[in-house]
């Protein structure tokens, strides 16, 4: 909770008693800004002051402020409890005015904040706001009432924030983009969303009155509401705009994604490309996600870049799964050369005889038919196939291709088990007895002579 509370206080500004280092015996609030509010605002007393300032001391040494040369070498160490008992006795006075009250309540409660209560610190800050409002600056009402929705909000008691954050900005009168923000995060906390979508409109209105710039946290709420409204449409647009002002992974992933969800695979697959050609992929599983996407669209030359480029990077792992991709790239590309060499590559991964398969079909294709053939026959070997017909068929084909009239048909026959090759296969069975019937009158001719 400490973490909380001080992150919050960071965020928009920090708790402190009121000009207490710089108080005068007369009214720290300008005769323009009475008249402005109409507020009687008494001066302190000289012995309140002191009492005030030997307070501020206890608690934060560090604020003193010395004549030159007479600050001592070793500061005194800080006494938040010590100033407490002092301001107590201090309130127990007679003849403090309303004001004076209210200066001793505000440094009770820095006190008590240094010393981590908070309980007493919001009672502290409480009592100063108990007391007649128009006899107190409004400075320190102001500082009172931030605060209190500072310290509420890190407490989770976000309706409580909230109220004070509404008082906070009526006497503020001015357009402050940070407590907007918060007074959005706090509808969200309590999931109004719609509260909370049209307090981060102000916290956008704001930024464009006061010639500033929407912050990365503040926009990505904008993300977050649209996506509990289900209002997908605009959480697009939200990302699409924050991977320009923002361009992180995170925003391009979730833009891709968003738009996958929309079926707009080309808008996705462009959202990827994009994180990826900034350098934000750092995962094989990103790098062998975008390859296959790639594939998917028929762009296979830079699918294979792109796995290669992983391979030599060393982020991809040359394995059988992503050493089969590379090779389908370049299949699909029509670079037969360097596919049968990253065929063959796989086979060294092979856990079945699927890869043997593609390299026979790889090598078919280049004419190849004797290598084929052998790799048809690893295949085959190496079972566990899809579709041991197909395989036989194939081989078949590139078997007759080398005048491997027996093996052929045997192949032939095999894949003839399977109804939907079996005419095929019958026809060319019948095209081989007739092949080998006429090269052998050939011979019987040539012979002859």
């Amino acid at each position: 909770m400490k973490y909380l509370i001080i992150a919050i206080l960071i965020l928009v500004g920090p708790v402190a008693l009121e000009n207490i280092t710089s108080l005068t015996l007369g009214s720290s609030v300008s005769a323009a800004e009475k008249k402005k509010q109409k507020r009687r605002v008494a001066p302190l007393k000289e012995r309140t002051y002191k009492v005030l300032a030997e307070a501020q001391a206890l608690i934060d040494p560090d604020s003193v402020q010395y004549d030159e040369g007479k600050k001592p070498e070793v500061l005194p160490k800080a006494d938040p409890a010590a100033a407490i008992k002092l301001l107590e006795r201090l309130l127990g006075r007679r003849g403090n005015s309303p004001y004076e009250i209210a200066q001793i309540w505000n440094t009770k409660a820095f006190a008590y904040y240094i010393l981590e209560d908070t309980p007493n610190t919001i009672k502290a800050y409480e009592s100063v706001l108990k007391l007649p409002q128009m006899e107190i600056s409004l400075g320190l009402e102001l500082s009172a009432v931030r605060a209190l929705f500072q310290l509420y909000y890190a407490g989770e008691q976000y309706q409580k924030a909230i109220d004070y954050m509404n008082r906070w900005e009526v006497l503020n009168d001015r357009p402050d983009t940070n407590v907007a923000f918060i007074k959005a995060s706090a509808y969200y906390e309590l999931e109004q969303f719609h509260k909370s979508l049209a307090q981060v409109k102000v916290v956008e209105e704001f930024t464009v009155l006061l010639e500033k710039e929407m912050k990365e946290n503040w926009l990505y709420l904008y993300v977050v509401l649209y996506n509990e409204l289900k209002d997908y449409d605009n959480v697009i647009k939200v990302l699409e705009r924050m991977v320009v002002e923002f361009p992180k992974k995170q925003y391009w992933m979730h833009l891709a994604g968003m738009y996958a969800e929309k079926d707009w695979e080309d808008k996705a697959l462009s959202a990827y490309y994009a994180a990826y050609i900034q350098g934000m992929f750092a995962k094989e599983s990103e790098v062998v996600m975008l390859s296959q996407r790639l594939l998917n669209a028929s762009v296979p030359i830079e699918a294979a870049s792109i796995l290669e480029k992983g391979f030599e990077e060393e982020l991809v792992e040359k394995n059988e799964k992503n050493i089969r991709i590379l090779a389908t790239a370049y299949t699909m590309a029509q670079e037969h050369s360097k596919a049968i060499d990253t065929w063959k590559q796989a086979t060294q991964y092979a856990e079945d005889g699927e890869v043997f398969y593609r390299l026979a079909q790889a090598l078919a294709n280049e004419d190849r038919h004797k290598e084929a053939s052998n790799a048809y026959q690893s295949a085959l070997d190496a079972g566990d196939l899809k579709s041991e017909e197909d395989v036989q068929f194939w081989m078949g084909i590139s078997l007759m291709q080398t005048q491997d009239w027996s093996d052929a048909t045997k192949a032939f026959r095999a894949a003839a088990k399977d109804k939907s090759k079996a005419k095929s296969s019958r026809q060319y069975i019948r095209y081989i007895n007739s092949e080998k019937k006429r090269l052998a009158a050939l011979k019987e001719m040539v012979e002859g002579d």
